[in-house]
């Protein structure tokens, strides 16, 4: 239970860090020019064509050359950079996909930029972060190889503790757990799909 409850912890953290950074990022591609945000996007992706286990193990001789103690920071660290592309490539579709109209006709009755993001923006991108969310959260309370790796298996997360009963035969608290993330993937599914149907509805009446 200690270990659940912490790699959800680490999860929150982790998407919460992903969401404030890629966000930006996101916002700033798209309001290039679609030529340049392209290249610039595909940069950002170019990493997830490299087997994770070779960028995570890049990350630890990057670290020990830096001479960086590995631990909890090194773990934050690893997480949201295997994962921040899958937080930023939603949102900037999203972004990329939303009417300019609705943004012209909210600065057009006199509304500041700051109000044009937060009323029109912001809930425009609400199916992008939702679905960010979803690709950042569950994968980091399911991953082993990350925390054993930039921990030097310290700290061990949910995932960790399923793989390692199944490793040592233990088949039966194995199975009890995985039917647990089962749950957690199906609950996480379901909140995330009321939540796109109801910013699906707020839009159309916008």
């Amino acid at each position: 239970m200690h270990t659940f409850v912490f790699s959800i912890g680490v999860a929150l953290i982790t998407t919460i860090i992903c969401l404030l950074v890629g966000y930006p990022a996101a916002y700033i591609l798209s309001r290039m020019e679609l030529k340049t945000s392209r290249i610039l996007v595909l940069l950002f992706i170019l990493p997830m064509w490299i087997n994770f286990l070779i960028r995570t193990l890049a990350t630890v001789a990057l670290f020990d050359f830096l001479k960086i103690p590995l631990g909890q920071g090194s773990l934050y660290f690893g997480m949201v950079y295997n994962f921040l592309p899958f937080m930023m490539y939603p949102i900037y579709n999203t972004l990329q996909k939303t009417d300019k109209s609705l943004i012209e006709a909210a600065q057009d009755l006199g509304a500041t930029p700051i109000q044009v993001f937060f009323k029109t923006t912001l809930p425009l991108t609400i199916p992008g972060i939702s679905s960010g969310i979803m690709m950042v959260f569950m994968p980091v309370i399911s991953t082993f190889a990350i925390a054993e790796l930039l921990t030097l298996n310290n700290i061990k997360l949910f995932g960790t503790t399923l793989q390692e009963n199944i490793y040592n035969g233990l088949w039966n608290y194995g199975a009890a757990l995985s039917l647990i993330m089962l749950l957690l993937v199906g609950l996480t599914s379901l909140l995330n799909g009321e939540g796109n149907a109801k910013a699906a509805e707020e839009g159309g009446l916008l």
